[in-house]
């Protein structure tokens, strides 16, 4: 029994064990039987929420006496309870100084970014010349059509692809071209479920290859370091490098301290991007969390995270109603400003699937070599900047 025992996370362990939930979300990793394990999980009145087949996991809620009598199958490997993650929280091209040379005319044209946030509300920047909102699918409230009731995710996708069409381009996107692909996964208040994370991620690694989706942005964080949900996260990421689509991540909101990293930006199969302020001089972003992790050195590079401009949202529109799509109400204000290092992951973001769109035959390797060339240090310590700022022109030349 105390090799059964070792099956289950710490935490969830010591919450059945002193009776204090009568439901619990967890994530059950199978070694194979998953099909049978739903089964059994059906039959003992559990909710199957996600089955992501690629890593071997179930996303269930069941009751504690389920999840006793779950352990006891031999293809049943770990338990571990669903917890969350967390959204990250000028113009992009302004604030980070740059000025993409005429020559190259990039605009992300026929490249797809697939997005895991908190929704896209149809703003006309994203609408107009064209609709660049390809897919979105809401894991929160399963509504049919685009709405961020947080507005992170809208604010993101205009630093990806925003057309700059309400303010004559001067708060365009990077690549203002580019398809995006979105899943909703984060609530009202920025939080989402692991497993709606880890779903989403699966569902764009494996969108069909005529959506081209080539850069994963990935704008949130792990406050902590669970071995066991990383695990899930790594491999993941594996398996959208060897599909050569690029993921992307911000550094995180720890205080910009010395090995203050954590959570899915120590991952070696992502790009790690930091914050920095540039609003007067460049320094350091206060809310950027730093590196090394371990011989690892994160996060790889930094970019402006401070007094970002980019798409407004109305929180309070719902999409639809029984079904019945309910059009967006025209926004008084159609920008607004925001700061955190989500905002400099979105930015090196683009700036990857500009590359692809320049050279489609890019793999990760490739990526991360032209971005670690191209990038010029502001001075600031590795452990805050990793290898700098990227210059653009070096960048594209």
């Amino acid at each position: 029994m105390f090799s059964l025992k070792n099956k289950l996370d710490t935490n969830l362990r010591y919450y059945i064990t002193n009776g204090c939930y009568k439901q619990y979300r967890v994530l059950i990793k199978c070694k194979n039987f998953q099909n049978n394990i739903l089964s059994k999980i059906s039959s003992m009145r559990g909710t199957n929420i996600h089955s992501i087949s690629s890593i071997g996991i179930l996303a269930v809620e069941v009751s504690p006496r389920a999840i006793e009598r779950l352990i006891e199958y031999p293809e049943v490997e770990h338990i571990c309870l669903d917890s969350y993650g967390f959204l990250c929280g000028m113009s992009v091209s302004t604030a980070n100084n740059i000025r993409l040379p005429e020559r190259y005319k990039l605009t992300g044209k026929g490249v797809s970014i697939g997005l895991v946030d908190s929704g896209v509300y149809p703003h006309p920047d994203l609408l107009i010349p064209s609709n660049r909102i390809k897919e979105f699918v809401d894991l929160i409230n399963n509504l049919k059509y685009p709405y961020d009731d947080n507005g992170h995710g809208t604010f993101i996708s205009g630093i990806l692809c925003g057309s700059g069409y309400s303010s004559k381009n001067m708060y365009g996107g990077i690549a203002n071209k580019s398809d995006l692909y979105c899943y909703k996964a984060f609530n009202a208040s920025g939080k989402g479920y692991i497993s709606d994370i880890l779903y989403a991620t699966e569902c764009l690694i494996n969108l069909p290859p005529e959506a081209n989706l080539k850069v994963l942005c990935l704008p949130f964080e792990l406050l902590d370091n669970n071995t066991f949900i990383l695990s899930l996260f790594e491999n993941l990421f594996a398996q959208a490098v060897n599909k050569n689509i690029i993921p992307v991540v911000p550094s995180g909101s720890n205080i910009n301290k010395e090995h203050s990293i954590a959570g899915i930006a120590t991952s070696k199969n992502c790009i790690t991007v930091a914050g920095l302020d540039t609003t007067k001089s460049i320094k350091a972003y206060t809310f950027s969390s730093c590196g090394p992790f371990g011989k690892l050195q994160k996060p790889d590079l930094a970019a402006a995270s401070v007094n970002i401009t980019s798409l407004n949202t109305d929180t309070s529109y719902i999409s639809d109603r029984n079904g019945i799509k309910i059009y967006a109400p025209k926004l008084t204000t159609a920008y607004t400003t925001f700061s955190g290092t989500s905002c400099a992951a979105a930015y090196v973001s683009a700036l990857c699937a500009l590359l692809l769109e320049n050279n489609p035959s890019l793999t990760f390797k490739d990526i991360c070599s032209l971005i670690k060339i191209s990038c010029e240090t502001t001075l600031l310590p590795r452990y805050v900047e990793g290898e700098g700022v990227i210059n653009i022109n070096k960048l594209f030349s």
